[in-house]
């Protein structure tokens, strides 16, 4: 089995919801992050924000918010990912696995990441998590104004997850099917037990 798996899914996809239920308490004792959308009380989406995976579940924890949707246009919050999720990337191998939900987007840009990131993704640590496609990159690329080293630098981690022999990457291009969910539960009674 496969040290690290990662998914290549679209955030409609289901796959980020599946992960977490099969992972269930377990999560508790994980390093890596986790996004998770801020919603407002009228359901207007509000940003994204990062939280420790340990931490993730726990009432009144409040995330590090890297994407406020509430202006025009959306403001991205670079320090997020310079300084609290390269934190948690180097704490990770202190934890018995990772979850890294989700890679591939504008955070790829920021040097201080992908350094951290690459250190940990050679390590031995178990790791799961959601690889943005290609596309999703091009689109927030765009909505974001960024410059095109973001789908050039997600075209690079995708194509070093893809070399790598410790790491399974399964494309997602609709919904989960039977042997994406077989590896999951696979993935998580290998390295979560």
């Amino acid at each position: 089995m496969h040290k690290k798996l990662f998914f290549c899914c679209s955030s409609s996809s289901g796959c980020r919801e599946m992960i977490l239920r099969e992972l269930g308490e377990s999560l508790a004792s994980a390093g890596g992050f986790i996004t998770e959308q801020a919603v407002g009380e009228e359901g207007s989406l509000l940003g994204l924000d990062l939280f420790p995976t340990a931490a993730a579940a726990v009432d009144g924890f409040i995330g590090a918010r890297f994407l406020d949707m509430t202006v025009v246009p959306p403001k991205t919050d670079n320090e997020v990912f310079r300084v609290e999720a390269v934190r948690l990337l180097q704490e990770a191998p202190y934890y018995p696995f990772a979850v890294l939900d989700s890679i591939g987007g504008f955070e790829l840009v920021i040097p201080q990441f992908r350094e951290a990131l690459a250190a940990f993704l050679s390590s031995s640590v178990p790791c799961i998590g959601i690889l943005r496609p290609l596309e999703e990159a091009e689109l927030m690329r765009g909505f974001l104004g960024l410059g095109e080293r973001c789908t050039a630098f997600a075209a690079r981690l995708r194509s070093a997850l893809e070399a790598d022999d410790e790491t399974m990457l399964l494309d997602v291009p609709g919904e989960l099917e039977a042997g994406h969910i077989a590896a999951l539960h696979q993935w998580v009674e290998t390295f979560t037990h």
